[in-house]
């Protein structure tokens, strides 16, 4: 039997090695699943420095005025500004290096300045951050989906029949009694970031998130939701979502999330809600979104888009 080594697929960047580990190094993943071109070469070597880990925030500027700082926790952070056009958070196996090349795509796409949530140590915790990515927050993604499946049901009901009573299940969460998740750092950064400048945190215009970091998100949305309901109630009416490479379940109070897939992304349909519809679809596009291997998604010119549509 032949195994497949990184030789085996020549479209792939090279990759610097380290011992052990051949042809790759603790970054591989995020110089294979994102836009890590975006980052000067002297930004890509800051961000391999050891300890860029999960719940790190970067601040990063639009690639004509490149910036980049980071913080390994929001109070630790100096000098944010009071607003970001948005706050990227990227999937399974990203380090800060993918979390800096998300967030730059970001920042092209919306003109300005955005916070990265780091959400993973890189390839080194792959696994565990799979496990806890795809059975943890998924498992409790899809209880609350069932939940929005039957509110949704329940509403379309008391519109035929205005004599129909029942209490609304928008603010039940089957995870609250769970809530391992919200202990994750990641999860943590987002909930104290979105949450307003009261708790330290800032204003927003957009959340975007990719694969795990989707997840991300909602958790932190459900998690502010117990928190603190009204500033949950003004980040639901007021800050569009756009998750890429993932379909999952937001709370039913948030009005604007677009949900962007890659017509080739077989494993992004794994991990998505079957029943959420595509909004935006990628042709010939799987689940990575490096611009410089085929058959990426095109984060910067699909945000583009999206906010032109949107007016």
């Amino acid at each position: 039997m032949r195994f497949m080594t990184m030789a085996s697929f020549p479209f792939l960047p090279a990759l610097p090695g380290v011992p052990g580990i051949p042809g790759t190094d603790n970054t591989a993943l995020d110089a294979m699943f994102y836009d890590i071109g975006v980052l000067s070469r002297a930004e890509r070597a800051q961000l391999r420095h050891p300890g860029k880990d999960e719940g790190m925030i970067l601040e990063v500027g639009p690639s004509w005025e490149p910036s980049l700082r980071v913080w390994d926790s929001l109070s630790q952070c100096d000098n944010l500004a009071p607003r970001y056009r948005a706050i990227t958070i990227a999937g399974v196996g990203s380090s800060a290096l993918g979390a800096a090349a998300l967030a730059r795509n970001a920042a092209d796409a919306l003109r300005g300045p955005v916070l990265g949530v780091v959400s993973g140590q890189g390839i080194t915790d792959i696994a565990s951050e799979a496990m806890g990515g795809y059975f943890l927050f998924g498992g409790l993604n899809a209880m609350r989906h069932g939940v929005n499946s039957v509110d949704r049901t329940m509403d379309a009901m008391r519109a035929m029949n205005p004599f129909l009573f029942g209490p609304s299940m928008a603010s039940i969460d089957p995870g609250q009694g769970f809530q391992l998740a919200r202990f994750s750092k990641d999860v943590k950064a987002l909930v104290a970031l979105i949450g307003g400048a009261e708790s330290g945190g800032v204003e927003v215009d957009w959340l975007v998130g990719h694969s795990k970091g989707n997840l991300v998100i909602s958790e932190a949305l459900y998690a502010l939701r117990t928190k603190d309901s009204e500033r949950f109630e003004a980040i639901a009416r007021g800050v569009p979502i756009v998750t890429f490479g993932a379909r999952i379940a937001m709370p039913t109070q948030v009005e604007t999330v677009i949900d962007v897939m890659g017509d080739l992304d077989g494993f992004g349909a794994m991990n998505s809600r079957p029943d959420i519809a595509v909004d935006v679809t990628v042709p010939g596009a799987w689940h990575h979104t490096n611009t410089r291997l085929p058959f990426h998604v095109p984060v910067t010119k699909t945000l583009e888009r999206i906010v032109r549509e949107r007016g």
